[in-house]
């Protein structure tokens, strides 16, 4: 069973924002190795947290952190658009009401007991669903983001819309791959409750027990 929690930075509980920047130092710096600019001593923050920022977070049954994933709207600064234009090749950054920015995702357990390459899949499309979800209810109708190839490789497998903007480049000296995730039927059916274990849509701001396997 997941908890997962939906909302801004601003609708967020007290303290929970700090404990997401505590999880995503252990994911992205301290086991991806990330070199990443605004880094503090244990806590991983950049510009493109600030109170407007929609997070979605999830917890395992222990209550440890164990995935999130951010969403910015595409006609504010982002992390592709502001950083990584590059990746976008001979295409035009994005700029629309209807296309969100999806980063910092991650399904990584970094206090809780280890878990299964099923379970990690499981909780994968858990989580992606309901980020597509928040998404969805913010008026998006695209994501667009990069990743490893190997997530690209997931998506796909799970029947996710998802299709590259253009081939792997590297960043830091690890290959990744700009995509663009389609919120259509061919998405919301690969993500559908369903799939697994009568899984709940949430709401922002909201906190619920969804029944999800893990």
């Amino acid at each position: 069973m997941l908890t997962v929690t939906a909302g801004t930075s601003g609708e967020l509980q007290s303290g929970l924002e700090r404990e997401l920047a505590v999880y995503r130092h252990k994911v992205f710096v301290d086991h991806l190795g990330w070199k990443l600019p605004l880094v503090e001593a244990g806590y991983e923050r950049d510009q493109f947290d600030h109170i407007d920022t929609v997070y979605v977070i999830a917890r395992d049954q222990q209550g440890n952190i164990c995935g999130c994933g951010r969403l910015l709207p595409t006609t504010e600064p982002y992390l592709l658009g502001s950083i990584f234009p590059h990746l976008m090749g001979e295409q035009a950054v994005p700029c629309a009401t209807e296309v969100w920015e999806l980063s910092r995702y991650s399904t990584q357990s970094v206090d809780g007991e280890p878990v299964t390459h099923n379970e990690l899949r499981q909780r994968f499309r858990s989580l992606l669903r309901a980020i597509v979800d928040t998404a969805i209810a913010h008026g998006a109708k695209r994501l667009i983001t990069f990743t490893v190839p190997a997530l690209e490789r997931l998506s796909r497998q799970l029947g996710i819309h998802v299709h590259r903007v253009g081939p792997p480049q590297l960043v830091d000296g690890s290959p990744v791959v700009a995509m663009w995730v389609e919120l259509d039927k061919q998405t919301l059916e690969a993500l559908r409750p369903e799939q697994d274990s009568g899984a709940q849509v949430l709401h922002p701001a909201t906190v619920q027990r969804a029944q999800m396997s893990t």
